[in-house]
């Protein structure tokens, strides 16, 4: 794993570089067709703006594919 700091959003912090960049388009939740009433999707937005993180969701039981 390659970690680097970057500034995101005005603040430094480290980043897996490599996951960093897959993170907009692999990223279940980035891709969902349903990410705006998703209770989970907001929860987990409010964990990562609240403690300056990100996360990548690999798994999730409600997807829906926005290309259906």
């Amino acid at each position: 794993m390659k970690t680097e700091k970057v500034e995101k959003y005005g603040k430094e912090v480290f980043s897996n570089v490599e996951m960093d960049k897959l993170r907009k388009t692999e990223c279940l939740c980035l891709n969902c067709g349903d990410m705006k009433d998703c209770l989970t999707a907001k929860a987990l937005y409010y964990v990562c703006k609240n403690s300056d993180v990100a996360m990548m969701i690999t798994r999730c039981p409600l997807f829906k594919d926005i290309a259906c």
